[in-house]
C-alpha cells in the first residue's frame, strides 16, 4: 500500500511538473512603454541631448531601484518593474523628469549646462514631453533582458501606447484584473491632466518628491528657500498626485512588498 501511494504521488508530480516549472518563470510584473512626443519636430541637437539625458537617468534608476530599462528606435523606451506596486510611481518619475528638462524662462536654456544646445531664439513649440503606458500582467522569462522578455504585461503596455498616440491623453494603463482596471484608468486620466499642466519647475519638485525627498532637501538641491519648494508643490497639485499614488500602491501592495526607501537602500547597500 505504501509503495502504491508513493507511486501515485510520483505520477502526479510528473504530470504537474511542467506547470510547476512554467509558473516559476511567469510572474506578475509591470511594464512601462513610452515615446517622446513629436520627436521628429525636435532640433537634432535638442533631441540627442534629451535622449542621452533620459538614458543616463534610466540607467541610474535601474541601479537604484532594480528596474530594467531600454531605449529603442531612437525615441521610445521600455521599463520593466518587478513589483507592480511601483509602476505608477516610475511612470510619473519618467514623465516629470522629461518635462522638468524644459526651460522655465525664455532664455533659461543658456543657464543650463548643455553646451551642445545653441539657439538664437527659443521656439515656442520646443516642449519636451512623453507618452507613457503601464501594463500589468504576466511576464515570461523575467530573468532575461527587456529585449527578450515577453508576455501579457508587455502586450498590454504596447497596445495601450498605440491607442493613445492619436489622442490628447499622455498617460494610460491596462491591467489583467477587470475588477480594478476601470478604477485605475480613471485615476490615470486625472493624473494625466494634473501633470500635463505642471511647469518645468513644478515637475522638478514633483520628481524629487516621488523619490522621497523632503522639501528641505529639495530646497538645498536647488539652492532655494523651502517656502518656494512648498509653493511649487502646492501649485502643481502634489497632494492629489500623492493621494492617487497611495491608493494605487495600496491596491498592489503584497506581503512581499517593501517600502520605497527600503527598495533604494537594498539596491544601494
Amino acid at each position: 500500500m505504501i509503495h502504491y501511494k508513493a507511486h501515485t504521488l510520483y505520477l502526479i508530480i510528473i504530470r504537474l511538473w511542467p506547470n510547476i516549472v512554467a509558473s516559476k518563470y511567469v510572474m506578475i510584473k509591470a511594464v512601462i512603454t513610452g515615446d517622446i512626443v513629436q520627436s521628429s519636430k525636435l532640433d537634432p541637437g535638442d533631441k540627442s541631448w534629451l535622449i542621452r539625458s533620459l538614458k543616463k537617468t534610466l540607467k541610474q534608476w535601474d541601479k537604484d531601484f532594480g528596474t530594467e530599462s531600454e531605449i529603442y528606435r531612437g525615441d521610445s523606451f521600455q521599463c520593466l518593474v518587478s513589483d507592480p506596486m511601483y509602476a505608477l510611481r516610475f511612470a510619473l518619475l519618467i514623465r516629470t523628469y522629461i518635462k522638468s528638462l524644459n526651460p522655465s524662462e525664455p532664455y533659461d536654456i543658456y543657464s543650463r549646462e548643455n553646451p551642445e544646445i545653441r539657439k538664437a531664439v527659443l521656439h515656442t513649440n520646443w516642449l519636451f514631453d512623453t507618452r507613457v503606458a503601464i501594463g500589468i500582467g504576466e511576464v515570461d522569462n523575467p530573468m532575461e533582458s527587456v529585449k527578450t522578455s515577453d508576455g501579457e504585461a508587455f502586450q498590454l503596455s504596447g497596445r495601450k501606447l498605440d491607442e493613445i498616440k492619436n489622442s490628447r491623453q499622455m498617460m494610460a494603463i491596462e491591467v489583467n484584473d477587470s475588477d480594478i482596471n476601470e478604477e485605475l484608468k480613471t485615476e490615470i486620466i486625472l493624473l494625466d491632466h494634473i501633470v500635463s499642466r505642471a511647469t518645468a519647475l513644478q515637475c522638478e519638485v514633483i520628481n524629487l518628491k516621488l523619490l522621497s525627498y523632503t522639501e528641505n532637501k529639495i530646497a538645498r538641491e536647488f539652492k532655494i528657500q523651502q517656502s518656494a519648494v512648498n509653493q511649487r508643490s502646492n501649485s502643481s497639485g502634489w497632494y492629489a498626485i500623492n493621494t492617487a499614488l497611495e491608493r494605487f500602491e495600496t491596491i498592489y501592495r503584497t506581503g512581499e512588498s517593501i517600502s520605497f526607501q527600503d527598495l533604494i537602500d537594498r539596491n544601494n547597500g
